[in-house]
């Protein structure tokens, strides 16, 4: 009953105008990095930090960045309005519960159902990055940097609709519930926390609020992790230490997963994941079993 009530879901979404509009723009903004990089390569110093990748791959990398900005905003708002609040204007929900789904199952495939409209948005935007990157000569290395970071942001989307979920159904009101996801993809709280964190006691002491929230963590893993990423140059030498019996060879190629950086990158990961998407989605069931509703 949850697969058949999502993938009726799913494909009522996905004839939606506005959803696929949306898509296109960013669709648009990857063409007008790609048009910008092709007029405008990489000068010849910052390709001497990058050996592996041409001025107008180098150019597109560093550019793209600016299209998945707008992916919170321009796929997560119609994602989370599709999924949540035309749930509660059609009143599907009382449909569903009428037929005997309990409504923690109910509250699972709604958050299924945004998980997988985002991912569909993003493996479109994935799929064109790489042909884009490397019509335009980028590194295999850098297209795969690219893409982690694509993905490991879907992340930070979905805490942000996750935590937004449950004040929507705290409040049992889909306005409140889309207030709070744009307040989270704004990163409002994290800014206002920033100005805490200039309080001389918390200075002093280290202390930073402005870790607390989903964006607080989620740049706290990103920025331990992707330095620490091995590149597609180190691999592939590492490959040939080891057709040479180098001894050596597989530290070489494991090295990034052992450093300490990495490994706080995994924990900060585990707390973007465990604590602002499973619990709120925990929180929400909760909350929503013990809520009224009007048949």
């Amino acid at each position: 009953m949850m697969k058949r009530i999502i993938f009726t879901d799913l494909r009522r979404a996905q004839r939606k105008v506005s959803y696929f509009v949306c898509i296109g723009i960013v669709v648009a903004l990857m063409i007008i990095v790609t048009i910008v990089a092709f007029i405008r390569p990489a000068d010849a110093e910052a390709l001497q930090l990058s050996s592996e990748t041409s001025g107008k791959g180098l150019a597109f990398l560093n550019n793209i960045g600016i299209a998945y900005s707008m992916i919170p905003f321009l796929v997560g708002i119609p994602v989370f309005q599709t999924v949540f609040s035309d749930d509660f204007k059609s009143r599907t929900m009382q449909t569903a519960i009428g037929r005997g789904i309990s409504r923690r199952r109910l509250v699972l495939c709604r958050f299924f159902e945004a998980i997988a409209l985002l991912v569909e948005a993003c493996l479109i935007f994935t799929v064109l990055s790489i042909v884009m990157g490397l019509v335009l000569g980028a590194s295999i290395g850098g297209l795969a940097t690219m893409i982690g970071k694509l993905f490991f942001d879907l992340v930070l989307v979905v805490a942000n609709t996750s935590v937004a979920m449950l004040i929507l159904y705290l409040t049992m009101n889909p306005t409140g519930g889309l207030v709070m996801y744009i307040l989270m993809a704004a990163d409002v709280f994290r800014m206002l926390l920033l100005l805490a964190d200039a309080i001389p006691f918390l200075k002093d002491h280290g202390i930073k609020l402005s870790n607390i929230v989903p964006g607080g963590v989620h740049t706290l893993a990103a920025n331990n992790l992707f330095g620490y990423v091995p590149t597609f140059a180190s691999i592939s030498a590492g490959a040939e230490d080891l057709q040479e019996g180098s001894a050596e060879a597989l530290q070489k190629i494991l090295e990034g997963t052992v450093e300490q950086n990495f490994l706080k990158a995994f924990g900060f990961t585990a707390i973007l994941v465990g604590v602002f998407i499973i619990l709120p989605l925990v929180l929400s069931q909760v909350v929503f079993r013990k809520k009224e509703l009007e048949f």
